[in-house]
């Protein structure tokens, strides 16, 4: 049995290509036909995930969402949480206000005003050097963990990212370390991929080239690998 942990945007899902996300969901399928274990991972929030694993019918074992902040099991019940601290969302706010920066809160599942259910906050952003800008002025006044994504600024628990996730998923479900891989193509997939055995999409973020990895064209063509041994 091999676990395979699979990044959503840009590795399983392509807004843009509906044809290679096709190709990839059938090949999940065949995956998960014999006996493997296929989990997603992702910085959506499980709403908005579960709505596209719906509407393109895609399989799963386990669902990572907001980069780790939760999991969930294929029956979607919620195995672990890590919230936001309460003082953290504060100053958050503080520093975000003083900024007339564009925020929400996030539980997990929809935004939120409640503080002390919170596991993210995102600030809508697309121009690059300003990202950059917000990001370096929030790692200087909050200890958090602070990245850019292709449209947003995230921020969540320090303790929090796709690596730390996984091992937390392993441990609850018992599962063994050296049967895990991971495939992503972003910068918030860095941590494990440097941990874990694993691949990258050949369309990826220039920070992954330094872990030196075996490039996949697809996801697709990496589990047809994966299943050759």
């Amino acid at each position: 049995m091999k676990i395979l942990a699979s990044d959503f945007d840009e590795t399983i899902y392509y807004e843009n290509d509906i044809q290679k996300t096709t190709q990839n969901i059938e090949q999940i399928r065949k995956f998960i036909s014999q006996g493997n274990i296929f989990c997603i991972i992702t910085g959506r929030n499980y709403t908005n995930l579960k709505q596209l694993l719906n509407k393109m019918n895609i399989p799963y074992s386990y669902l990572i969402c907001e980069d780790g902040a939760k999991i969930f099991n294929n029956m979607d019940y919620c195995l672990d949480t890590i919230l936001l601290k309460r003082d953290k969302i504060e100053e958050l706010v503080l520093l975000l206000e003083e900024n007339s920066w564009d925020y929400y809160l996030d539980d997990g599942y929809n935004q939120t005003n409640n503080y002390d259910d919170c596991v993210k906050i995102v600030i809508n952003c697309t121009e690059e050097k300003e990202k950059q800008s917000i990001v370096k002025k929030i790692q200087s006044k909050v200890e958090v963990h602070v990245y850019a994504s292709r449209t947003h600024i995230n921020i969540i628990h320090k303790s929090v990212n796709k690596e730390k996730a996984l091992r937390r998923l392993l441990n609850i479900e018992e599962l063994e370390y050296n049967d895990l891989y991971v495939i992503g193509d972003n910068d918030n997939d860095y941590e494990m991929l440097k941990s874990f055995q694993g691949a990258v999409i050949t369309k990826h973020h220039q920070k992954l080239d330094e872990l030196k990895k075996k490039e996949f064209e697809t996801l697709k063509d990496y589990i047809k690998e994966l299943m050759k041994n």
